[in-house]
């Protein structure tokens, strides 16, 4: 369904987003790049207390004026039918408004006529973030009507990214995010008997820096930086630069 561009895009993506360590820089990333995958005109991504209400100074919106913010959190949110899918569903699910309700039933609720038709947002897709039953928060994408509803595939990349989100978002709303990069770090290193130099690589990789850079950086041919990588693909038992940063981002749950 996706070409070799758009997976090199994802690829992408997942590198960066698992170096970011606070929520508005990760919203403001996913926003950014999203749209070079799945055109939207406008979006939130918040988070949720205990008591599921918003908690603003913890979330964003993109292309939202602050009184159309308001207006959701204080007077449409309550009736946003995505609270449906609140009740039925115990972990993290990717949804199109389309499909929560029919079309002809959407169109007549209050929420769509007050607040998407005025926002000029009649259709929406997202990401519903759920951890052990509880829910996080929402990632949420617009759309107007020149440019129609989301499509299957748009649908599919939001499916490929939704658990690196959710893992991402969990991890910084836990006391998980308070580990620094050493501590991390030095876990991987004594639980894959990484040497120091596999380690010093790792560490490069993850914060996004290509085989000739890394090279650069640490004054080492090419072809050793290959092989370094080469050995921390097997020990780490993965495939690709993407599973490796990923691995050393979700172990943190390994440690508790």
């Amino acid at each position: 369904m996706l070409d070799e561009r758009e997976w090199n895009i994802i690829n992408n993506i997942l590198l960066e987003i698992y170096t970011i360590d606070n929520i508005t820089s990760l919203a403001q990333k996913l926003f950014l790049v999203l749209r070079m995958l799945i055109p939207y005109t406008k979006g939130y991504m918040v988070l949720l207390d205990d008591n599921r209400n918003i908690m603003k100074e913890k979330s964003y919106f993109e292309g939202m004026e602050e009184r159309g913010i308001d207006d959701y959190i204080n007077k449409y949110y309550d009736s946003d039918y995505l609270k449906f899918a609140y009740e039925i569903n115990h972990e993290t699910m990717v949804y199109r408004d389309s499909d929560i309700l029919n079309d002809n039933l959407r169109v007549e609720t209050d929420f769509f006529r007050e607040f998407l038709k005025n926002e000029d947002i009649p259709y929406g897709c997202g990401i519903l973030i759920i951890n052990n039953n509880r829910i996080l928060g929402v990632f949420n994408l617009f759309r107007n009507e020149l440019f129609g509803d989301f499509r299957e595939k748009d649908i599919y990349i939001l499916n490929v990214l939704k658990g690196h989100i959710a893992n991402i978002i969990y991890n910084l709303c836990s006391k998980k995010a308070e580990v620094k990069d050493f501590d991390r770090f030095d876990y991987v290193k004594n639980k894959y008997e990484l040497t120091k130099r596999e380690c010093e690589i790792l560490k490069l990789i993850s914060k996004g820096l290509l085989n000739n850079e890394i090279g650069d950086k640490l004054s080492i041919s090419l072809s050793t930086v290959k092989k370094h990588i080469y050995n921390l693909f097997n020990k780490m038992g993965v495939n690709s630069r993407t599973q490796l940063v990923n691995l050393v981002y979700s172990d943190e749950n390994d440690k508790n």
